[in-house]
């Protein structure tokens, strides 16, 4: 509501949280940092994603229900952390993708591996790539890609591509990063996010 009566999106979520807090109502306040890590994710701010998975979490009760968003957070959580500390040598955050690794395979094997299969896959390629082992991350990121495609995951593939696209620029393979950066775009305007496909190029 706030949005359409010319309210920002920050000074809209910023009312929300003061709403939900002072009704202490914690499963809304978790949806307001769910929309905001997922908008960030998408957009390369892992800084923020992190940010807001620590406040996403300060708000967890226990439950036996596992939630959509849940199951996201965690997955986005883990992408961030593992990108993160390969960029900036931060390697406190790759222990807390290994936790988030472990989490999601432990889903696709005992869980959903619909849901959770594709997922776990390019955790594990962004681990391997963190670690410098290449063949792996390769591997990995190729598996990724087949398993979102089987699962009618489109944005997904389009992430595995994405992502897979920057390690092959960033191992010095132009061609095949820049082949695979083409195909995330069209795979993301397949999915409808036209704005997040013209932000593939440049890097």
């Amino acid at each position: 509501v706030y949005s359409i009566i010319g309210i920002t999106r920050e000074e809209n979520e910023k009312k929300l949280l003061e709403q939900y807090s002072a009704t202490k109502n914690a499963p809304s306040i978790q949806i307001v940092y769910y929309h905001r890590l997922y908008r960030s994710f998408w957009f390369r701010d892992y800084e923020t994603v992190v940010e807001c998975c620590k406040k996403y979490d300060g708000y967890t009760e226990i439950s036996n229900v596992l939630r959509i968003i849940d199951i996201e957070k965690v997955f986005f959580s883990g992408l961030s952390s593992f990108i993160l500390s390969r960029k900036k040598n931060q390697m406190e955050l790759t222990t807390e993708g290994e936790d988030v690794l472990f989490k999601m395979q432990q889903w696709s094997k005992l869980g959903s591996k619909w849901n959770a299969e594709n997922k776990a896959l390019l955790l594990e390629a962004e681990y391997y790539f963190a670690k410098g082992d290449s063949l792996k991350a390769k591997t990995a990121y190729e598996a990724s890609i087949q398993s979102a495609l089987r699962h009618k995951f489109i944005h997904e593939a389009a992430l595995a591509n994405e992502l897979f696209g920057i390690f092959c620029i960033e191992e010095g393979d132009l061609r095949k990063g820049n082949d695979l950066l083409e195909k995330a775009r069209k795979l993301y305007l397949q999915w409808g996010a036209k704005e997040k496909a013209d932000l593939i190029f440049p890097l």
